[in-house]
């Protein structure tokens, strides 16, 4: 009787932590992107050959189903220099935890446009723009010249449901030092994001706000805009992005710093084509202009293997000499 009994409450057991794993059903994924390119870099009269990671990373990303349409997640991702074998400093590129439901997705923590909240402003850059190949290393646009801030610690991210066409995203974040002298909430920031995609078009416009307890410092950011669209013409996409960014100038030093971007992408089958030219107002200057042009090919091996390779030439500064940088790279990037 005693072993029947021990085997039925045993089976009971199971049979609950059955249902209540059937209930609550969990997923955990492992992921990452080698990303690696040789690269002849020109600065002035000097030259360089390296070799040069471009955010390789390695990530865990989780969900959990909580019953009635709401589920809760998480995401650590780590930031790998895969050349020299080393950890990025911060080490993780994202760190989060957060709940989606019918009122849409609400994460926390260290978020960048890889967490299921996106990046109101980067997000949008990903959406609209063709890196050339990758937004990182020699060819990095999405902060030196678009300024679309992605990666943000202290942060709460917002994204809506889907409105027909439309989703809205929004960011707040604490960027103060955290410390005795000056308190995280010191310093904030607000960025926000509006997404459209119908068909072959795909807009959006975008705003970011910072503020200080003690009013913002010499030459420090105050708020931007941006707006921009791409258009699917069969085997080409033309895209155009523009935007303006407002700073407390100095004498020496623009208080509005405007800038453009135009590229296309053609696709022929495995092989793509990417062209972009941009320009940027230097804020460091009060009449310099920063130009950039970028050509890359990509050929798709798989869905997870492509080689690489581009041309940048950056002219960095009108006013100065001696500052253009020229690079021609190729490469190999895989995602697992």
């Amino acid at each position: 009787m005693r072993t029947y009994t021990n085997t039925a409450a045993m089976a009971a057991l199971l049979a609950t932590g059955s249902m209540h794993a059937s209930l609550h059903a969990q997923s955990l994924q492992t992921y990452g992107q080698v990303r690696l390119t040789v690269n002849r870099v020109e600065t002035g009269p000097s030259r360089v050959y390296e070799m040069r990671d471009n955010a390789s990373r390695l990530g865990f990303r989780g969900s959990e189903d909580l019953g009635g349409d709401a589920s809760a997640f998480f995401g650590l991702e780590m930031g790998l220099e895969a050349d020299a074998g080393a950890a990025t400093d911060p080490i993780y590129r994202n760190s989060y935890v957060g709940l989606r439901g019918a009122f849409g997705t609400l994460a926390l923590g260290r978020l960048d446009s890889a967490n299921p909240t996106g990046s109101p402003l980067y997000s949008q850059v990903t959406a609209l723009v063709s890196f050339a190949p990758n937004d990182a290393g020699a060819t990095a646009i999405g902060t030196t010249m678009l300024n679309s801030r992605n990666r943000v610690s202290n942060a709460v991210g917002y994204r809506s449901p889907k409105w027909g066409d439309f989703e809205f995203m929004a960011r707040g974040y604490l960027r103060g030092a955290g410390t005795p002298a000056e308190a995280e909430h010191s310093a904030r920031s607000v960025d926000l994001g509006l997404m459209y995609r119908s068909g072959p078009l795909t807009a959006a416009v975008g705003a970011g706000k910072d503020e200080r307890a003690e009013g913002l410092r010499a030459n420090e950011f105050k708020d931007k805009w941006q707006a921009g669209a791409r258009y699917a013409f069969g085997m080409v996409e033309p895209y155009a992005m523009v935007g303006s960014e407002r700073f407390n100038s100095s004498d020496s030093r623009r208080g509005s710093v405007d800038y453009w971007l135009l590229g296309a992408e053609a696709t022929f089958g495995l092989h793509a084509v990417i062209v972009n030219v941009m320009k940027k107002d230097v804020q460091a200057s009060l009449t310099a202009t920063r130009r950039r042009q970028q050509l890359a090919y990509v050929y798709k091996l798989s869905k997870r293997t492509q080689l690489q390779a581009f041309v940048d030439n950056d002219g960095v500064d009108s006013s100065r000499s001696g500052v253009r940088v020229r690079a021609t790279g190729a490469g190999m990037r895989h995602d697992f």
